[in-house]
């Protein structure tokens, strides 16, 4: 049997190296995965510290190789394929993406067309899923497969949008013509976000933001901000969500990419296909989040539109592929965790050394 190294979260929710993790093996519906990138997202140490998703190999997004399918399967041995896994309190760690050897719902996953870039495939799912969920399920814009000429009024702010999960909500808005789209950012992205379908752009650090947002729309005529998405996600007082709250009237629907104790804020989900449940510090009690299918399957319909357009249409900016020891891999992760790691999208490369 070969080796399979993983990245892994233990039952104290300490980060380590597991060079010796078993041989996953796929149950009904699933895939056999060798691993060959494995994307990297701030998810995978926060839902271990902040939902209580632990003991479990850290990872959601990759891109792989078909090892074994079911009879029936859509997918073929050797086929390279990608997507992203189920998340969850008892999270089995067959689905950790960062092993070098894992398991995939088939439900969850989708071939690689030639204009996507296998490492760009590798860290697309999860953010895409996000931010469509976000779009798409809780602010009620139409699809851009399904939307009309004008049906998508805005406006719509995006805080923090330089983040990936604000990057694929400019792009996916934009395709699905809402207007205005107004972003906050630091301003050396602003030419980037612009080219990718922003309106508007504002300094979130500037202390007259909300008062320049308010300019821009009393010009615009579109009426007050309806629909407010805070991509970053911040836990702090004082933090992205907050400073969203104070740009926005109190009729603007709230959604944050992270639980807020503010509870006008709902949380978008990835994986809405499926019941998650998580423990968040302070409370008594596990949370069960229902399964939304119908949901899962809008959003999902959007992440596949992403993926046949990639490279025109749709696009992740600034990809940067990590190949070394997997100690060092892990402390990349762990700063994207944190925050620490700066702009753009780490995918590690498989086997981990």
């Amino acid at each position: 049997m070969p080796m399979n190294s993983a990245l892994y979260v233990d039952e104290n929710c300490e980060s380590r190296i597991d060079r010796f993790a078993t041989i996953p093996e796929p149950g009904e519906g699933e895939l056999f995965v060798e691993t060959l990138y494995s994307g990297a997202n701030p998810a995978d140490i926060k839902h271990a510290t902040h939902l209580g998703i632990y003991p479990a190999v850290l990872g959601y997004d990759f891109c792989g190789k078909v090892l074994k399918a079911p009879p029936d399967s859509q997918f073929q041995i050797g086929q390279i394929f990608a997507g992203f896994t189920p998340t969850g309190v008892d999270r089995p760690t067959k689905y950790g993406t960062h092993q070098d050897f894992m398991v995939s719902p088939e439900d969850m996953a989708f071939r690689v067309p030639s204009n996507l870039p296998k490492e760009h495939a590798a860290c697309m799912a999860t953010v895409a899923m996000t931010a469509a969920d976000a779009l798409y399920n809780i602010f009620g814009f139409s699809p851009p497969q399904e939307t009309l000429s004008g049906e998508n009024s805005g406006p719509i702010l995006i805080w923090g949008s330089s983040s990936s999960v604000g990057l694929c909500a400019i792009q996916f808005a934009r395709a699905s013509g809402v207007y205005p789209i107004l972003v906050t950012a630091s301003p050396e992205r602003h030419a980037m976000l612009t080219e990718l379908g922003a309106t508007h752009c504002f300094d979130y650090k500037s202390p007259t933001v909300s008062a320049e947002i308010q300019a821009v729309l009393s010009t615009a005529w579109c009426g007050p901000i309806r629909c407010a998405f805070d991509s970053v996600g911040s836990y702090t007082d004082g933090g992205s969500a907050e400073h969203l709250a104070r740009c926005v009237p109190e009729t603007a629907v709230l959604v944050s990419v992270v639980v807020q104790k503010d509870p006008k804020f709902k949380m978008p989900l990835a994986s809405a296909n499926r019941h998650v449940v998580i423990k968040i510090p302070g409370s008594p009690h596990p949370i069960t989040i229902p399964a939304r299918p119908a949901d899962h399957q809008r959003a999902w319909s959007v992440m596949l539109w992403a993926v046949e357009r990639y490279g025109t249409e749709f696009r992740l900016p600034s990809v940067e592929v990590f190949e070394g020891p997997a100690e060092e891999a892990l402390e990349q992760v762990k700063a994207i965790g944190s925050s620490g790691r700066g702009f753009g999208k780490l995918v590690l490369k498989h086997p981990l050394t």
